[in-house]
């Protein structure tokens, strides 16, 4: 009876609290760290063979550390691949990956592209959409999780 009674005063107490707010609940506890994306193009028209130079910057709102982050581009059919750079991490072709970004720190990939030699019509407008593929800390919103630019290949083509 008496271990019965201890248990039902640990479990007011710990009820009471709750409720009065001085402990909080464990997953509110968790630090999240929110990120968002932005991606800009130095050109939204290109001709065959010049480059259109991607800069893609993922941010951590916070509050907490965002912790292995993935995040680029995967470039659609109308582009061909040159290079890409990561200022704070390893770039692995249009993808950036990030070990952690405390609150207010961000990371940025460059991917370099150009236009296919002969694109068909359908090809010649198109949309590139940016992403964050994958990060190990809980996101509490995902809805500035991606961005995009819509391009346009001009002129002849060869």
């Amino acid at each position: 009876m008496n271990t019965w009674i201890s248990r039902l005063r640990i479990l007011l107490l710990t009820t009471w609290m709750l409720m009065l707010g001085v402990v909080q609940p464990v997953s509110a506890q968790e630090l999240t760290a929110d990120l968002a994306l932005t991606k800009t193009a130095d050109r939204t028209s290109a001709k065959i063979g010049q480059t259109i130079t991607f800069t893609i910057t993922v941010t951590n709102l916070g509050p907490g550390t965002a912790t292995g982050i993935y995040f680029g581009d995967s470039l659609p059919d109308p582009l061909n691949f040159v290079s890409s750079s990561c200022d704070k991490g390893e770039a692995f072709w249009g993808l950036c990956r990030v070990e952690s970004l405390a609150a207010g720190e961000s990371a940025t990939i460059t991917v370099v592209t150009t236009p296919i030699t002969n694109p068909a019509k359908s090809e010649r407008k198109f949309s590139n959409l940016a992403y964050i593929e994958e990060m190990t800390s809980f996101d509490p919103n995902p809805s500035n999780n991606t961005d995009s630019v819509t391009l346009r290949i001009i002129g002849k083509t060869h």
